[in-house]
């Protein structure tokens, strides 16, 4: 099956309106369950996902980039597996990129901040009875209505960063939980590396073990497990956004990292877990 990517640009005018032309981008192929997931990414059906209009063009493709990157979902998937339990909420789906790897079990519940991917996620998942795709904004995180649904585990992968108020947003995610249930959280680390692909996708930090457990034990949470992932990429990061100061994240190199690279890396961090990485991963339980 193949995926058609765009690469959707924002423009304003000389009039002050805003307008979006697409820039297609090469084919590729995306697995998925037949049973529950038709995976396609169409022209036209992107996320609006900019909040902050600072330049006269804003590029938005970090999402569609990474359908191709199925080794590194794959490996990061491996390594959050055995905290996952059978009723997940997913903060932040996006475009689904992880939620396919979630299907097999009780019932899946992927949400996101605007609309369009909301929407998105429902066509996706139209086939499948397991999942209900709702619309979750973090910021204003009342007015969900997810009470009916018992969650034993939150899965938030790359979300939390773009949240100003990240000791609210983790205090709402236990909120939801059942007790004993889990907080499953993967954010960017190390704020040395924060640089021009962060400021432009809206991150407002990046963490570390030491700096992101005080704030899950304020939110309620019992800090179960904390490591890191893909130190290879660090370098790869630091030079990209703090030496050539790019724009968005490079098509080519995330096909030649998740092709040649995240195999080999996620075998050597299996033997040997690194001290540091790009990604930490956390665990928090509420046991109320």
């Amino acid at each position: 099956m193949l995926t058609l990517k765009v690469r959707l640009i924002l423009i304003s005018t000389s009039s002050g309106d805003l307008t979006f032309r697409s820039q297609p981008l090469p084919a590729t192929k995306v697995p998925y369950r037949e049973e529950c997931f038709r995976f396609i990414v169409h022209r036209g059906d992107l996320c609006e996902m900019s909040s902050a209009l600072e330049n006269d063009e804003i590029m938005i493709s970090d999402l569609e980039i990474m359908t191709s990157a199925n080794n590194y979902r794959a490996w990061m998937y491996r390594r959050l597996a055995p905290f996952i339990g059978q009723r997940i909420l997913e903060v932040g789906a996006g475009i689904g990129n992880f939620t396919e790897l979630l299907l097999g079990r009780e019932i899946v519940v992927p949400t996101d901040k605007y609309q369009k991917c909301v929407n998105y996620l429902k066509r996706r998942l139209d086939d499948c009875p397991i999942a209900a795709a709702l619309q979750l904004d973090l910021e204003k995180p009342e007015d969900a209505d997810l009470d009916r649904f018992s969650f034993d585990t939150v899965v938030c992968l790359n979300v939390l960063e773009h949240v100003k108020d990240d000791l609210r947003a983790l205090s709402f995610m236990r909120t939801v939980l059942e007790p004993g249930g889990r907080l499953v959280l993967l954010v960017p680390a190390f704020q040395f590396l924060y640089g021009s692909v962060d400021r432009a996708i809206g991150h407002y930090r990046r963490y570390t073990r030491r700096d992101l457990a005080p704030k899950m034990r304020q939110a309620g949470f019992e800090v179960e497990d904390s490591f890191y992932m893909n130190v290879i990429g660090m370098a790869g990061w630091f030079w990209n956004n703090r030496i050539m100061k790019i724009g968005e994240e490079n098509p080519a190199q995330i096909g030649l990292f998740d092709r040649y690279i995240a195999p080999w890396a996620e075998r050597i961090e299996r033997a040997l877990p690194p001290p540091f990485g790009l990604s930490l991963i956390t665990i928090g339980q509420w046991k109320n």
